[in-house]
């Protein structure tokens, strides 16, 4: 016994050094687990044994940090069978429109390119439904489909004879019994008959068996029979490859982990909770197909069917690189296969029709620079943290809710074209740093993806004009030096945006791209920024106006009527005299001091002067002010002329192309109306 017992202690340390670490934010530390990813919330499997079945779910908002951490006792290979269903398919298909929606040099989509679509000449880009009404893209209530699904024995021993059970919404519809053995690697497959019902059904496929597995987790799988059907395109030799060593989903097989992100998207649709859908995104997907190949291109160009239409609704091809071609095969890295291929999700969000939203990130260029130290005036996407701006562990964005839960039940194919949705009229609202209207303001929008044509005739909308730009096709040009717009504020501080002209068009998915304040918006983004600069008391300001803005407006209900407000730092009629001298100067690394006087007396005892205190703001950053825009840092009494901010207390939101600190000051005043903003620059370090 004393011999062993240090041995086992051995086995067991080694066990524990070969797991993940999980922190959890009320200090709970679990070692010796394994980790899942799933965004919105982490599934845990508290040691070896557990893997592969019921995991316990963690909320994301109860972890602080977890740390993937697996030895290669991760990849041991039980001797032991696992059943799989790896995916249920669904016939007749639905036809789909990819490949088949294309643009011309105005942004146009329009759908053809396959001997069953009628070409209608340039009522094509108003007429979508003529162009489609021969293609099958829905069922009727009462058709009858089939479902296959498809069961693999993706362990390392033989799988012994058992029960399948079908159901549809939750209730048994079949059981039979499989009488035969699946060897390593073998698939039976399955069918049920099914009359289709309208509405949001779901399809239960289930194994039952009394044999022990290496997990228990892929024995089931329920699909979302209005979901999109996906295609998987996998050569031979890579799901052979991936049966070499466990994946994150707990298995070996490339089906199970990749079948999870499946599951995936559906629970972050499910969780993509907002005003313009407050029950989620209703739309799903599902797999409906894998498709192995010894011959990767020849399956792609084998998706198009005679008719020259694909039938699927999107998918995801797994290429063979020249060296794979060649025979020379590697696995994922240890870190690739262990954990979420966040990379994924985002890309068949893609095949539904979402953009990246990164394209809105835009670094600035020459013709814009900010005044005091040169800077060009960059903008980073109003809200990044979604998962079609950053491949991450992030539900999907509000305009990305919208738009799927507006086209649920259309084929996919178009790209991008909740673009078009914008309210029919747009203002800005410029106020000051009381709230209140700012009138006689100069406005100037400069518009990203163009060029003013020198040669063209502006034209006016209740006073404020507009200027037509190079239609060439060209979206990529940086934000112009030239404004788009210019007008002036009234006296509520509000101006209209014009609705520019533009090429109608109409998508199948119900959007139409009308007179709008971006003109010729195109579906990747490229025109989906424009830059407002706001001058009164020759000081400018600048703001960004941005798509998503107008979009998620519109998903919102505002389809008629859509408002901006841009906060300035200046003063209302009624504000206290600013305080003047304003200076930072640097004390150490991580705090500075801002000092001012006291503003000028140019009337004594006049009430609306009477300094009551003093508040200091900080700004970080070049981006536009409503990107990243003043946050107080202190309010201090009338008598109180400095104050010391340390640097590490700040909003943590994203500094991306700038880190530079602006500080500044304001007086208030009675009923605490504030002054306009003293503002100054902190000097790089040297």
């Amino acid at each position: 016994m004393k011999r062993l017992f240090p041995a086992f202690a051995l086995l067991a340390v080694t066990l524990i050094a070969g797991a993940d670490t999980l922190e959890l934010t009320d200090g709970t530390v679990i070692r010796g687990c394994f980790v899942r990813d799933e965004g919105v919330r982490l599934l845990v499997w508290e040691n070896m044994e557990q893997v592969g079945g019921p995991a316990k779910v963690y909320p994301r908002s109860a972890v602080k940090s977890f740390k993937v951490e697996r030895d290669d006792s991760w990849d041991a290979r039980p001797n032991l069978p696992d059943l799989s269903v790896t995916f249920i398919e669904l016939n007749p298909k639905l036809a789909g429109l990819h490949g088949r929606v294309h643009y011309d040099q105005w942004g146009r989509p329009k759908i053809a390119g396959a001997p069953v679509l009628p070409d209608l000449g340039e009522e094509s880009y108003l007429k979508p439904e003529e162009i489609v009404k021969g293609l099958k893209l829905k069922y009727q209530p009462g058709e009858a489909v089939t479902l296959t699904a498809h069961v693999k024995n993706v362990g390392f021993a033989t799988a012994q004879p058992f029960d399948i059970v079908w159901l549809i919404d939750g209730k048994e519809v079949s059981r039979s019994r499989h009488r035969g053995r699946l060897r390593e690697m073998e698939e039976a497959t399955f069918t049920l008959k099914w009359n289709w019902q309208e509405g949001f059904h779901h399809v239960t496929f289930r194994i039952v068996t009394n044999q022990k597995e290496i997990a228990t987790v892929n024995n089931e799988v329920t699909d979302p029979l209005w979901g999109w059907g996906f295609f998987y395109i996998v050569s031979n030799k890579r799901v052979q490859m991936w049966h070499t060593f466990r994946s994150a989903a707990g298995t070996f097989c490339f089906e199970d982990y990749y079948r999870w992100h499946i599951d995936i998207m559906n629970l972050l649709f499910a969780q993509s909770i907002f005003p313009a859908a407050p029950e989620g995104i209703k739309a799903r997907v599902r797999l409906d197909r894998i498709i192995y190949t010894d011959d990767v291109d020849k399956a792609i160009q084998s998706l198009v069917a005679q008719d020259g239409i694909a039938y699927h609704q999107g998918g995801w091809v797994w290429h063979d690189s020249p060296e794979e071609k060649a025979g020379k095969w590697q696995p994922p890295t240890r870190e690739w296969r262990q954990n979420t291929e966040w990379s994924l999700p985002h890309e068949l969000g893609h095949q539904l029709g979402l953009t990246d939203w990164y394209a809105l990130d835009y670094a600035g260029h020459e013709h814009h620079r900010m005044p005091d130290n040169g800077d060009p005036v960059a903008h980073f996407m109003t809200h990044p943290v979604t998962m079609m701006h950053w491949h991450g562990p992030q539900v999907f964005s509000e305009a990305d809710a919208g738009y799927l839960n507006m086209t649920w039940d259309k084929p996919r194919g178009h790209f991008g074209d909740h673009y078009f949705a914008i309210p029919a009229e747009n203002f800005l609202r410029v106020v000051d740093v009381n709230g209140k209207p700012v009138p006689g303001a100069k406005v100037e929008i400069f518009q990203r993806g163009c060029v003013v044509d020198p040669n063209g005739q502006p034209g006016e909308e209740a006073g404020v004009k507009y200027f037509p730009v190079i239609e060439d096709g060209n979206f990529d040009h940086p934000v112009s030096k030239e404004p788009v717009i210019v007008g002036e504020t009234d006296a509520e501080g509000i101006l209209r945006l014009p609705n520019r002209p533009v090429k109608e068009v109409r998508t199948l998915n119900g959007f139409h791209r009308r007179p709008n304040p971006f003109g010729n918006i195109n579906v990747v983004g490229g025109r989906g920024l424009m830059l407002a600069k706001v001058t009164k008391h020759e000081r400018p300001c600048y703001y960004w106006l941005e798509i998503t803005d107008f979009i998620t407006a519109w998903f919102r209900g505002q389809k008629d009527r859509f408002t901006i407000t841009l906060k300035t730092p200046y003063g209302s009629v009624d504000s206290p005299l600013p305080p003047r001298n304003v200076r930072v100067e640097r004390i150490d690394e991580h705090h500075v001091k801002v000092t001012w006087e006291r503003p000028s007396v140019l009337r004594e005892t006049q009430y609306l002067d009477r300094a009551i205190g003093y508040r200091v703001y900080r700004r970080i950053s070049s981006d536009g002010l409503n990107d990243r825009p003043w946050f107080p840092v202190a309010t201090v009494g009338p008598d109180t002329f400095e104050c010391i901010v340390d640097l590490r207390q700040r909003p943590e939101d994203v500094y991306w192309f700038s880190q530079v600190n602006r500080f500044a000051v304001s007086t208030i005043g009675e009923l605490s109306v504030e002054s306009e903003l003293v503002e100054t620059l902190l000097p790089q370090k040297p």
